[in-house]
């Protein structure tokens, strides 16, 4: 049995005529009457009493009927449903946004995006890791990162953050202030959990090269908010994105250090989805960020780029007479 049956044998009913919903189907009077004769069949009943002027419905046709005109309104509602459903923000969307986005990004959600849309359902997940998008049934992901390396995802760029290394005036009294991005071996470096299982290392810039330290984390959080308020306090040095700590430098609570050795090195801010046309829900939520992040401090708003966009890392560059030892892999997550 096939929906087209249902919709066969309800158009029959309504009509009592072979005729009528062979000509509304598209098909001949003799392809209906070997679809009524099969589905007779399958259900084990006579349905339809015919004679050379009319035809009616047997008592197992009346029956049958009622079940069927049900299970093709449901088929109906389902389908409005779904059209709706292109048409406006409804049910329940998912998303994951590192900790140090959702402390500003959270409030403009609740408080702006949430009453343009009361049907939406929004369930909010903040960390630093990178998620799986398809296990943990995301629908969007905002992610920080230089480059973004899992193929089977869609990636749109809406934003990028200039990288800023960072302590406290008085971290900076005490231990004074590194001359060249080799030294920080001997400095207090603060960092994130995932980045020191990965062999934590920190890229800068000088000229056209990229210049890769290697670090040992006196300190590791999984929250950049953690690391922000432990560099505040004094116990080391950070190394973040710009949209992080920019009210911090701000107030005075961090000073930018090496600034020389961290022009162009940037980290994008990038919404991330499944597929390759975002749904309904998840376009509006990506749209909201994109305008919303571009008027946080230490945020340059992206111009509009094709999909599948990841940063292009600076020339690789091993300086041995600089720097302190080996360079190692570069962590993409910050």
């Amino acid at each position: 049995m096939v929906v087209s049956d249902i919709l066969l044998f309800v158009r029959i009913a309504e009509t009592l005529s072979f005729k009528d919903a062979a000509r509304h189907l598209g098909m001949s009077r003799a392809q209906v009457s070997k679809r009524i004769a099969a589905l007779e069949e399958a259900v084990g009943a006579p349905l339809i009493y015919r004679s050379t002027r009319s035809i009616s419905l047997t008592g197992a046709g009346e029956l049958l009927l009622g079940y069927y005109r049900h299970i093709f309104d449901t088929m109906e509602e389902a389908k409005l449903a779904v059209e709706n459903l292109r048409s406006t923000c409804s049910g329940r969307l998912r998303i994951s946004m590192p900790t140090c986005i959702g402390a500003a990004l959270l409030p403009r959600l609740y408080g702006e995006f949430m009453p343009r849309h009361p049907d939406l359902l929004l369930e909010v997940h903040t960390s630093e890791s990178c998620v799986d998008i398809v296990a943990g049934g995301y629908d969007v992901a905002i992610r920080m990162a230089q480059r973004l390396g899992d193929s089977r995802l869609t990636a749109r760029r809406l934003a990028t953050s200039s990288l800023v290394l960072a302590a406290a005036p008085g971290y900076l009294l005490k231990h004074g202030s590194p001359v060249h991005p080799a030294e920080l071996t001997r400095h207090r470096c603060l960092g994130l959990h995932v980045a020191k299982h990965h062999g934590p290392a920190w890229s800068f810039a000088a000229a056209a090269d990229r210049l890769t330290v290697p670090v040992s984390f006196w300190a590791a959080s999984d929250t950049h908010l953690a690391l922000v308020d432990a560099a505040c306090g004094g116990l080391g040095l950070i190394y973040v994105p710009m949209v992080t700590i920019a009210s911090e430098l701000r107030q005075g609570k961090l000073q930018a250090v090496l600034p020389e050795f961290c022009r162009g090195v940037e980290c994008g801010i990038h919404a991330v989805h499944v597929g390759r046309t975002p749904a309904r829900n998840a376009t509006a939520l990506i749209e909201f960020v994109r305008d919303t992040i571009a008027t946080f401090d230490g945020v340059k708003e992206q111009k509009p780029a094709p999909r599948h966009v990841a940063c292009e890392p600076l020339k690789e560059t091993t300086v041995l007479d600089r720097l302190a030892a080996s360079t190692l892999r570069v962590t993409s997550e910050f």
